[in-house]
């Protein structure tokens, strides 16, 4: 079952990373140094987090099955801004804001989404982050802005670049911390949602899958857990981690299935989450009370 609200910007960092240097030809032989390995391990850790981030299409079909409606309580409004002053504060919620501007532009809130821009924008420009290098194309978001896949694409190129940009420019920190920013907005804006009235199982169960992407997200940060302000977050999410452990996954073996008439042939499994309501109400408690601080 994927993660059905981590939204598209969240593929930010791996949908986009897949590419290779244009600049370089096929046959070039590349040096791997120290810095390279450690991008290269950056990166894949990231991949991980990330791993279950479903498609813009499968978000906005799931949205409108589920029929939900926007709700802009749920996010961090863009009006905050100019609060953010400190590196940490500009960094984690880039990566907020990028939630939010996907979840607007997801229901098709055009103002809302232009305003969100605008508040990605200024944090990306107060970071240094220079336009071409951090995808601030303001001509592509702005003339694509009724297009909905091809602008959620255009928000996963800006972050995949901008976050390539802080780790060649040795602020691998800063970049974890906006990683960070992204998941925990999507993991509290889940959490708000299946705490609606409802049939929320299938939201609830992709809550509880998170436990493998949390895993993920403390290895990302503990590579730079000398770092005061990571530290900060590590304890944090060690505590989330405490309570995901609570909850039991138990997965099938794969099962190779053919359709010998249509020539298909998929792999199936099964998953069977015990994730009870004290589970769930104990990690919206512990992700809105990390959210809220940062905000």
């Amino acid at each position: 079952m994927k993660w059905i609200i981590t939204f598209s910007v969240l593929a930010l960092f791996w949908s986009c990373q897949n590419t290779t240097d244009s600049g370089l030809e096929d046959d070039v032989e590349v040096i791997e140094t120290k810095d390279t390995v450690a991008e290269a391990e950056h990166t894949k850790t990231v991949k991980k987090i990330f791993y279950n981030v479903p498609s813009p299409i499968e978000v906005s079909s799931m949205l409108k099955r589920s029929g939900l409606t926007y709700n802009a309580d749920f996010l961090n409004s863009y009006k905050k801004v100019d609060k953010y002053n400190t590196a940490e504060e500009m960094a984690i919620n880039l990566g907020i804001y990028g939630a939010d501007l996907s979840y607007n532009r997801l229901y098709d809130q055009i103002q809302e989404s232009v305003n969100y821009f605008s508040a990605i924008k200024q944090l990306s420009d107060d970071l240094g982050i220079p336009q071409d290098q951090g995808g601030m194309a303001a001509e592509r978001l702005e003339s694509n802005l009724e297009n909905k896949d091809s602008l959620l694409i255009i928000i996963s190129q800006t972050y995949a670049n901008a976050d390539q940009y802080l780790k060649q420019n040795d602020r691998g920190s800063t970049a974890a911390l906006v990683i960070m920013g992204g998941w925990i907005e999507a993991l509290y804006i889940a959490t708000q949602i299946a705490g609606l009235p409802g049939d929320n199982t299938e939201l609830l169960n992709s809550i509880a899958e998170q436990k493998w992407s949390l895993e993920n997200l403390i290895g990302l940060l503990n590579n730079y857990k000398n770092d005061e302000v990571v530290s900060k977050y590590l304890l944090q999410l060690i505590q989330l981690q405490e309570a995901y452990a609570k909850i039991e996954i138990q997965q099938s073996e794969n099962v190779v299935n053919t359709n010998q008439q249509e020539g298909i042939t998929t792999i199936d499994n099964e998953t069977k989450i015990n994730f009870t309501s004290e589970n769930f109400i104990e990690i919206m408690n512990i992700v809105g009370n990390l959210r809220n601080g940062i905000i």
